[in-house]
């Protein structure tokens, strides 16, 4: 799979993660689910954007590399 199909998913995948946490969040809402939100999905978020940004590079670089080597594929 490509870099920009892989991030796709990722970026999905989250998108997808946070629909459930806002459905599940509508029925509990207690000092558990706000821990979780603190220490795992809020510092996921960030995580998230610094791999698409690396995604974005490493994408870059290798279409640079393509084009450098003359190979479009």
């Amino acid at each position: 799979m490509s870099i920009p199909g892989s991030r796709a998913k990722l970026k999905d995948a989250h998108r997808q993660l946070m629909v459930a946490w806002q459905r599940a969040n509508e029925t509990w809402d207690d000092p558990v689910s706000q821990a979780l939100l603190r220490n795992h999905l809020e510092p996921l978020e960030t995580t998230l954007r610094g791999a698409l940004n690396a995604m974005d590079m490493m994408n870059e670089v290798l279409e640079r590399c393509r084009r450098d080597c003359g190979d479009e594929a």
